[in-house]
Parts: structure tokens; C-alpha cells; sequence
């Protein structure tokens, strides 16, 4: 099986047609860059917290699979999200915007 180099630009270039021309790849375009927006500002919070994932997992009484199940947005609940936050010591706050 042969390799083919992959090119970025143009492939960039496609996607960017497709979500310009299509509403529901806009759509869905636009959540997937909201879940990996969440997912980075978690793993900053962490970090920024000197904590690593099982110092979150030991804080708030999860796994250190769910919490790296968390960062990776993988499967987790809205309770596992909360706990996570509350092990950085975070809370949720909701802004219009």
C-alpha cells in the first residue's frame, strides 16, 4: 500500500468551499470548532492550575481516564464535566454571546 502525501492547503481550501456553500456543514463545522475551543480552555485551565490529569481525577473523585476522556471530548456527562471543574477548582458561569 502506497502512501500519498497529503496536501493541507488544498484540502483547507475544500472544506472551507463546503462550509461556505452548505448550511449544515456551516452548521456542524461551527459546534466542532466550539467542542475543541472547550476542550483546549480545559486542558489550559488544568495546566494553568499545575495539576495534572490524575492530581483532577484524585480532587474530584473521578478517574484519570474520565478525566482524560473529558479533555479529549470522548463521552463525557454533564455531572463528569461539573466534577472535573470543581476538582480545578472552576465553576460554570454563562455569558450571552
Amino acid at each position: 500500500m502506497a502512501f500519498v502525501k497529503a496536501d493541507l492547503n488544498k484540502e483547507m481550501e475544500e472544506l472551507n468551499k463546503l462550509v461556505k456553500e452548505n448550511e449544515d456543514a456551516r452548521a456542524a463545522y461551527e459546534a466542532f470548532q466550539k467542542k475543541i475551543a472547550l476542550q483546549e480552555q480545559l486542558i489550559q485551565l488544568r495546566k494553568a492550575e499545575n495539576m495534572t490529569q490524575t492530581d483532577v481525577a484524585n480532587a474530584a473523585g473521578l478517574s484519570q481516564q474520565a478525566v482524560s476522556r473529558i479533555e479529549k471530548g470522548a463521552g463525557a456527562t454533564i455531572n463528569s464535566l461539573v466534577k472535573y471543574l470543581t476538582g480545578i477548582g472552576y465553576s460554570i458561569q454563562f455569558k450571552k454571546g
